[in-house]
């Protein structure tokens, strides 16, 4: 048995070939697993539990489910794209909604699971959105409007995220060793999985002087990306370019 990892995915109707990949996924190798970690960002945008009943999303949805029946068990960490999934989607797809930060034991080694936007320190405007749409209030008036109009503002704020990440450096973006650091203590940990900055890799250093290690999930947009896990064996998979 193996426990799979993944994040990044950025579904949407605007890519369906990465859908179309991720529904061979959940129906292929998925089947085998024992344990399937989707770490945010799973949607390009999701902005309330009615998405579900969007025809373009229905198969998803059915998959989902139908991979938690065959006794897969799915959890799913909110990401800064779909910080809105909700009970309701749970229930309809059969997996667990994970805290920002959780510790798992996988294979005997407590391993820290997240989505990763949060150790981007550096990235202070991010920081500064993020804070914003994650506080009760804001997302009470965002969910208060039409389904139309909450679709209409995410792809707005999607468009205007591109446009900014274009005038920021990559380091700017990426996990700051000392967040990283600070987590993994404050967790007890040596190993820290997450996805968020699309920079696949693994990443060996020295925590209070034991060895750790940091595993970057990679993205969806061109290829799936998979991390693997069984027992002491761990490896970053491709599931396959696409035309």
């Amino acid at each position: 048995m193996s426990t799979l990892f993944i994040s990044d995915l950025h579904l949407s109707v605007s890519r369906p070939q990465i859908i179309d990949l991720f529904l061979r996924f959940l129906q292929g190798p998925a089947q085998d697993a024992e344990h399937l970690y989707i770490l945010g960002d799973l949607f390009d945008y999701w902005v309330g539990d009615d998405m579900l009943q969007l025809e373009s999303l229905a198969d998803l949805g059915t998959a989902l489910k139908q991979l938690a029946d065959s006794d897969v068990s799915v959890h799913i960490t909110h990401g800064n794209r779909d910080f809105l999934l909700g009970q309701k989607f749970t229930q309809a797809t059969g997996s667990t909604l994970l805290k920002e930060t959780t510790v798992i034991d996988l294979y005997g080694t407590p391993a820290l699971i997240m989505h990763g936007d949060s150790l981007c320190t550096d990235d202070v405007e991010h920081q500064a959105w993020r804070q914003q749409v994650l506080s009760s209030q804001w997302q009470q008036a965002f969910l208060a409007q039409s389904l139309d109009k909450r679709i209409e503002i995410a792809q707005s704020l999607r468009q205007q995220s591109e446009k900014n990440k274009q005038h920021k450096a990559m380091e700017i973006m990426d996990a700051n060793q000392q967040a990283v650091e600070d987590i993994m203590r404050q967790h007890k940990v040596k190993l820290l999985i997450h996805g968020h900055t699309h920079r696949p890799g693994r990443h060996r250093f020295e925590l209070d002087g034991e060895p750790a290690r940091r595993i970057v999930l990679g993205d969806w947009y061109q290829q799936g990306s998979v991390l693997v896990c069984t027992g002491d064996d761990w490896e970053l998979i491709e599931l396959g370019l696409l035309d």
